[in-house]
């Protein structure tokens, strides 16, 4: 049984966190393409440049920071901002005399950097809240190859409370004096409601993923499935009191996360305790792996070892599986049988991941096939689970970033998140934790549930986690890693 612990990047790329490197994959490290994440947004550039200390460049203008040309080491003197050290620069960006305050259902910052790594030296991305009356941290240059042209979009959460007073004010900064910094690209992309990512009906088609024969009807995959009434859920995988969910039934949440059996093996949660939870107004998915195998699981010797890719970083009783292999397919269909058997409300999958923690060329292509053989695989999952339920909902855990496949929203009614704001007491503030955040509203405009689990003990972080979760729209419950119990948190979570 493995919690994933990262985003978007693989373990590969957290190591080059430590060493101020990319936050991209290792076939995507330099993201120089369009970095956009929300759907159909609308790009606000830079009306007017205000140095508050330092310098810019001499001759350099704001047109500079207006489209993302540069790409590499490439050096066009007119085509970008050089900021020198210690500076401190304010750029204001208008909404369209068409688009009023309410209308912004979602905001990000669109860069494209030059420059020292973190490690090396700070450079802060902020904007000033309205709400608050005060500048806010979105982002820093953590994402950045040294001195390599390096593209990323940060979110703005809840992001009225950015323009609500006047223009949208970004602030970009460093108390450093170790070096210069190179901006070729600084606008705001909104997401207005009259241009939102649509319904789940208009993404894709689930031909788009492939087909296969006991897959369903084409139009089971973009049915939308109702989460009426979800506004807070529970994750527990082990140590159920007396091998029960008595504790869950009583508890208040309106959605519970639990594994397929008591015991992690083959003591299965039978149809009777399943709607024993839902005649107490609770909706139930079932937790399982989808990319990987624990050997303690009951499939374990039904896995060809040829099938086996190795242990799984930190997780030496796991192992990644060759997930598109059609000889993996029955693990993964006995277990949704067992799922739809049970009477639970929907599958909850983790191990998505795979795709990008596995070594590109693991299916003889690269990082861009493999991620396309995961969401076949969620599309085929997701056509067989409502063939025989069409209520029968599916949530992929992690991995927000396949939302730019047009065939995962229609394969998918929701998305489970994991250390979206902090991981074991520590904040989620790298550059994929801000990109994750980012796709994760992408999934959610698209009409989609997305749940936030974040791992802390602490009282300010707990809060912290909850107020942002559910300013973005999510809904949030904060835990232990170890998910073994079924956590509380008072003033939080329904009591």
């Amino acid at each position: 049984m493995r919690v994933a612990v990262v985003g978007w990047t693989s373990l590969w790329c957290i190591a080059l966190f430590a060493c101020g490197g990319s936050s991209g994959s290792a076939d995507r490290a330099e993201r120089s393409g369009d970095t956009a994440g929300l759907a159909d947004a609308r790009t606000l550039t830079c009306a007017s440049l205000q140095v508050a200390s330092g310098a810019i460049g001499s001759g350099q203008t704001v047109q500079g920071l207006h489209t993302q040309t540069l790409s590499g080491t490439q050096d066009r003197w007119a085509e970008y901002v050089e900021f020198f050290p210690g500076t401190s620069a304010t750029c204001t960006y208008a909404l369209p005399a068409d688009v009023g305050v309410a209308d912004v259902v979602a905001a990000e910052v669109g860069l494209n950097y030059r420059g020292p790594t973190r490690s090396q030296m700070r450079w802060l991305f902020e904007a000033w809240d309205y709400v608050a009356g005060a500048w806010v941290l979105v982002g820093d240059n953590t994402f950045a190859q040294s001195w390599r042209w390096t593209a990323t979009s940060l979110a703005l959460t809840s992001p009225q409370r950015f323009v609500s007073g006047g223009p949208v004010k970004l602030r970009y900064r460093t108390t450093s004096t170790a070096d210069a910094s190179l901006l070729d690209l600084l606008v705001v992309r909104i997401q207005v409601a009259a241009s939102d990512a649509g319904t789940p009906g208009d993404a894709g088609t689930p031909t788009d993923a492939g087909t296969s024969s006991d897959a369903g009807t084409g139009t089971d995959a973009g049915t939308p499935v109702s989460w009426e009434g979800i506004h807070s859920f529970t994750y527990q995988l082990t140590n159920y009191p007396q091998g029960k969910l008595d504790t869950i039934a009583n508890s208040k949440f309106d959605l519970a996360i639990v594994d397929l059996s008591r015991d992690g093996y083959d003591d299965w949660f039978t149809a009777a305790e399943i709607t024993a939870l839902k005649a107490k107004g609770k909706q139930v998915l079932a937790y399982f792996e989808i990319g990987a195998i624990e050997e303690y699981r009951p499939e374990w010797s039904q896995v060809p070892e040829d099938l086996k890719l190795g242990p799984v970083g930190g997780w030496p009783d796991e192992q990644y599986v060759k997930y598109w292999d059609e000889r993996w397919w029955p693990i993964v269909q006995g277990r949704l049988d067992q799922a739809l058997a049970a009477g639970f409300t929907g599958c909850y999958l983790d191990m998505v991941v795979t795709y990008e923690e596995i070594p590109a060329n693991a299916a003889g292509t690269n990082r861009a096939d493999l991620a396309r053989k995961m969401v076949a695989l969620l599309a085929r999952i997701n056509q067989y689970a409502k063939a025989r339920n069409p209520a029968f909902k599916v949530m992929p855990q992690n991995s927000p970033e396949l939302v730019d496949d047009p065939a995962y929203l229609p394969a998918i009614d929701g998305l489970g998140m994991e250390d979206m704001y902090w991981s074991d007491d520590t904040p989620c503030d790298m550059g994929w934790c801000a990109e994750n955040r980012a796709n994760a509203a992408r999934v959610r405009a698209a009409g989609k549930l997305v749940l936030s689990t974040d791992y802390a003990v602490q009282a300010a972080h707990i809060a912290d986690a909850y107020t942002r979760s559910r300013a973005a729209g999510f809904v949030p419950y904060v835990s232990v890693r170890a998910l073994d119990r079924m956590t509380v948190n008072a003033g939080w979570d329904p009591q």
